[in-house]
């Protein structure tokens, strides 16, 4: 009898413990939440949920969304598919003077000497497929061939366009983050327009 209580206690100590280190296991891997919506909430409070569109990679998902003003880009980091936590966010705000192409990109350094860059587009140019993104130099004119863009640039990459929006998140060596020079593609591989 004595031997039943003592076993019922140990069994309610154990579960105990498994039910608060599960708790409080998020703390302990730098502000991860248990839940994505906890996640956006948490990075932005005035996240209603209202996504525009999402792009799921191998550890992370882009989410674009409207908090009623302006459009944010937000990356989702996901650990072992049960944490998560918001890695970067960009606001995705359209300048008349870019007419109907929109980008932005944020650089934030990771330990290893690289930079986490999120990079996002928004367009309305309804043949463009595809949005280029390259750093190379430049002076008066901007190259128009795609292979010598490619030979001449340190940073290469292609986004597929998908309901007006391009995103991207990539780690980037230092000396090639910035610089970025935008082109929208169509579908025969020509270019549209240029956004340096």
């Amino acid at each position: 009898m004595a031997g039943d209580v003592m076993m019922k206690k140990t069994i309610f100590f154990i579960l105990a413990a498994v039910v608060v280190v599960i708790s409080y296991m998020p703390l302990f891997f730098g502000g991860y939440v248990y839940n994505e919506e906890q996640a956006m909430r948490r990075f932005h409070p005035a996240y209603t949920g209202d996504k525009l569109y999402e792009k799921i990679g191998d550890q992370h998902k882009l989410i674009v969304w409207h908090d009623g003003h302006v459009k944010i880009v937000t990356a989702v980091e996901s650990k072992w598919g049960l944490l998560h936590r918001v890695k970067n966010a960009v606001v995705l705000e359209h300048r008349k003077e870019e007419g109907p192409f929109t980008r932005i990109w944020s650089a934030s350094r990771n330990g290893d000497g690289m930079y986490d860059t999120l990079l996002a587009v928004e367009t309305l140019e309804p043949h463009s497929k595809k949005i280029l993104v390259t750093n190379e130099p430049w002076e008066d004119k901007l190259i128009d061939n795609l292979d010598q863009i490619k030979a001449s640039s340190g940073i290469y990459i292609e986004m597929d366009v998908e309901q007006g929006y391009a995103v991207e998140y990539e780690s980037l060596p230092y000396g090639q983050t910035g610089g970025f020079i935008f082109r929208s593609i169509d579908a025969e591989g020509n270019i549209i327009s240029v956004h340096p």
